[in-house]
């Protein structure tokens, strides 16, 4: 393969095209304030040269610095010093953010020069230095580029290589998994000079979406969907986001489009294209317009994020594009300078607004910038970039994408800047006008990009449904079964939330259950669901809590002997569902199921399932009369019962299963509730029974109980 280089350029170029070759020169580390910066093999002058060369770049390094992005290689060893044959200070993954500190230029066996920049970087909590050649580097930090085609000493700068077809190839983009490859070859084909660097997260793609799902890390605007919300988040505005939706959002290979790769950029400042002009058009239709002058200040908001940007080294179209995104239409309490108790103090970046209320929010925020002195629209927008600059992109989440997911190796799925998913993708695209806006898409731009283990073989695509229900899990209950309509479903609790996939949109509703430390149900939860804008929507139904009771079994011991399962409603609760109803519904009839315990893996135990026996305690019978059978009332709740009589010693031991039901009625259509499925044997009630020393000893019913288990246990 034939790899295509910039060619020498400048002064360097000729020295060492003409330059006598063998001319001693002492090769030393370089420490940033080197003497030497290149090995043996170089003439005087050609040596003079690079010594000028670095002790330019070592200026300018102390003055900002000068970031980039190891690439090219999966990992790559950081060197203690400037050979391949080095010991390795660090190996680090693609993607890795690195300052440049200065440079050394050695000779190869075949008197080819070979450039070595001198890098700090974090690993981890700890700090290495060391050398990585020029051709495993990306870099966009203009002063860097600009000073090395002065020096000529870009010619390992790595472009595009030819394949012994002719066809072009890009090593950038070689690196990346073949599903990314489609879409970066095409921006690359339009835009040469930008740079795609993998960043090997290491990180399994499901554990990082279960993580960004939890924790109130990922919310989605009031706005999207109902099909992408996993419940209320706070008081209003914000939602816990789907999974389905976190998805789209979170995959890189979504944002690999001209709109929304810049959330990837590196968020480096550079004059040619990051200026004040340019700044200004971008705020022209914002609240932060060059109409008037930033609160507090003589400045405008335009000249504030340019020079801010300045002294910080971070891109003004960044800066001003997540204040925008974070203020919108600039009417917040954190940016007003008026609200109460707060009055002359700003938080543009929103630094510290947390909570779940608009007023909390607002309330940290403004005690945040009160502590801080952020008394006017410029120390408020210095300080917030301070914060960007310094904990976010200098720490390695040096990308829009990455203050939002963080999956860096530093405290990964936390520090995370936002929680809104869609405002990279959103900032992103504000990004890309402002460099559209300035002529400056030609530029050379450095994209990290990230890449996880077992990423599905296609892009997440948007959801256009769910069959998702999402409940608030009601205080005491625990369980993380879900019934739909009667049938049981194992849900994920997340974010104070069970959520349940349904196998269609058809369920009516949905019923949690609660139970003792003996596993005996004491509590029952019901919500209604509505299948909506391709969503279902769940009502809770608190005042009908509790709708079925349990009450335990007892054995017959007169007439024909058998089982019996009591069930329990309440009877205020009855009265006002045949009256005058509950939230709309008026109770039609209500009864009990029973079945052999282990058909219920095979069969759903609902009313007219198969292999379900129903019998009806409250209702309107065949002959068009009302039953209305109660075995007992205690403590406000009448009983029904429901006995299986006549049962064969053979099936003594057999476990049957019992629940209640009932049928309601709102505007014509029908749903079923269902009570909690409890299952018991004739044989096992028995000798609980006995054991629990119920029935004494030589008594006529312990002596029924005792043959009863004697025969079952003979047979």
């Amino acid at each position: 393969m034939k790899k295509g280089k910039r060619h020498l350029a400048g002064a360097l170029a000729l020295a060492l095209l003409l330059g006598v070759a063998g001319f001693p020169v002492q090769a030393q580390t370089v420490s940033g304030n080197a003497a030497v910066r290149c090995s043996e093999g170089f003439d005087m002058e050609t040596a003079e040269w690079i010594e000028s060369a670095g002790a330019e770049l070592a200026e300018m390094a102390r003055e900002r610095e000068i970031m980039a992005l190891v690439y090219l290689s999966d990992f790559y060893p950081v060197r203690e010093e400037p050979d391949y044959e080095s010991q390795a200070a660090v190996n680090v993954p693609s993607g890795q953010l690195v300052n440049i500190e200065d440079v050394y230029v050695t000779m190869d066996e075949e008197e080819n020069p070979e450039v070595w920049y001198y890098v700090r970087l974090l690993s981890g909590e700890t700090e290495y230095t060391g050398y990585v050649p020029r051709y495993y580097l990306a870099v966009s930090d203009e002063r860097f580029l600009g000073w090395e085609e002065n020096y000529g000493l870009n010619f390992q700068a790595a472009t595009y290589a030819v394949d012994s077809a002719g066809n072009v190839v890009y090593p950038d983009i070689q690196q990346f998994p073949e599903s990314y490859r489609p879409a970066l070859t095409a921006l690359k084909q339009r835009y040469p000079n930008w740079t795609f660097a993998v960043m090997n997260t290491g990180l399994d793609w499901n554990t990082v979406i279960a993580n960004e799902l939890i924790g109130g890390k990922s919310l989605v605007y009031r706005t999207f969907p109902a099909y992408t919300k996993e419940g209320l988040y706070d008081d209003g505005n914000w939602y816990y986001a789907s999974e389905a939706v976190l998805k789209q959002y979170m995959d890189p290979r979504n944002a690999l489009t001209e709109d929304a790769i810049f959330q990837f950029e590196m968020l480096t400042y550079n004059p040619t294209y990051h200026t004040e002009a340019a700044v200004d058009r971008f705020l022209d239709r914002t609240f932060m317009n060059n109409r008037k002058n930033a609160p507090g200040t003589d400045m405008t908001f335009g000249h504030i994020f340019w020079a801010v940007g300045v002294n910080e080294g971070v891109s003004p179209f960044h800066l001003a594009s997540r204040v925008y995104q974070e203020q919108g239409s600039g009417e917040s309490g954190l940016v007003s300078g008026v609200y109460p108790g707060y009055e002359g103090y700003y938080n543009y970046f929103n630094i510290k607004a947390s909570g779940n209320k608009t007023q909390e929010v607002i309330e940290r925020g403004l005690k945040h910038a009160k502590e801080k002195g952020w008394s006017n629209a410029y120390a408020s927008i210095l300080g917030g970039a301070q914060v960007i600059s310094a904990n976010y992109i200098k720490r390695g989440q040096n990308s829009l994408y990455l203050q939002k997911f963080n999956v860096t190796p530093k405290e990964t799925y936390g520090h995370q800047y936002m929680q809104n998913i869609s405002a990279p993708t959103t900032e992103a695209k504000s990004m890309k006008a402002l460099y559209a806006g300035t002529g400056s898409l030609d530029n050379t731009f450095v994209f990290t990009i990230p890449v996880y283990h077992n990423m599905p073989a296609e892009p997440c695509a948007a959801p256009t449904y769910s069959t998702n229900v999402v409940l608030p899990i009601p205080s005491g209950y625990s369980d993380t079964t879900v019934w739909l309509d009667g049938i049981p479903y194992t849900a994920v609790v997340r974010n104070g939330h069970y959520i349940v996939q349904a196998p269609d949109a058809s369920a009516k509703t949905a019923v949690v259950y609660q139970y003792n430390g003996s596993g005996v149900p004491v509590g029952m939860y019901l919500w209604t669901l509505d299948y909506t804008n391709n969503a279902y929507a769940a009502t809770a139904q608190p005042e009908m809590a509790n709708l079925l009771t349990y009450h335990g079994f007892s054995i017959r011991i007169t007439g024909k002997s058998g089982i019996r399962y009591k069930t329990g409603i309440s009877a205020d609760l009855r009265g006002r569902l045949t009256s005058s109803g509950v939230n709309g519904y008026t109770l039609k009839e209500y009864g009990t199921l029973i079945m052999n315990n282990a058909n219920r893996g095979s069969y759903p135990m609902v009313l007219g399932g198969e292999k379900v026996l129903s019998g009806m305690a409250y209702g309107i019978n065949p002959s068009g009369t009302l039953d209305d059978k109660i075995y007992e009332t205690v403590d406000g709740r009448y009983r029904y019962t429901s006995v299986l009589v006549g049962l064969p010693v053979d099936q003594y031991k057999t476990e049957y299963a019992f629940r209640g039901y009932a049928v309601l009625e709102r505007g014509g259509s029908r749903i079923t509730v269902y009570g909690p499925v409890v299952a018991k044997s004739i044989y096992s009630l028995a000798d609980q029974l006995l054991k629990s020393g119920s029935y004494a000893e030589g008594t006529e019913v312990y002596k029924f109980l005792k043959q009863l288990m004697s025969d079952a246990d003979a047979l």
